[in-house]
């Protein structure tokens, strides 16, 4: 995640703010590097995670074996800023 635009920049801190908010972890102990273990996260923490960005980005973020396998925050959140990436080339894609 190095050389991040301003727009991946704003990205990471709001996907950092719903990890935390809807993961209950304290956003001072939220860094890129932490643990997903470590931090507390569960099954049903990244079930609520990805509700909250479905509702925010309109995009499914169902947790998958994938997300469940992500072992940092980093990996975490490279893994959601792709799958938004994703959704977004498919939709330019599907434009008239």
């Amino acid at each position: 995640m190095a050389d991040l635009t301003e727009n991946d920049a704003a990205l990471v801190a709001r996907l950092l703010e719903i990890i935390a908010s809807e993961g209950l972890v304290n956003r001072d102990k939220l860094a890129l590097s932490a643990e997903v273990e470590d931090i507390g996260l569960e099954l049903d923490d990244l079930t609520l995670i990805g509700n909250a960005i479905e509702r925010e980005f309109d995009c499914d973020m169902l947790p998958d074996e994938e997300m469940q396998a992500c072992t940092t925050v980093r990996q975490l959140v490279a893994l959601i800023g792709r799958r938004l990436q994703e959704r977004a080339a498919d939709q330019s894609e599907r434009a008239p």
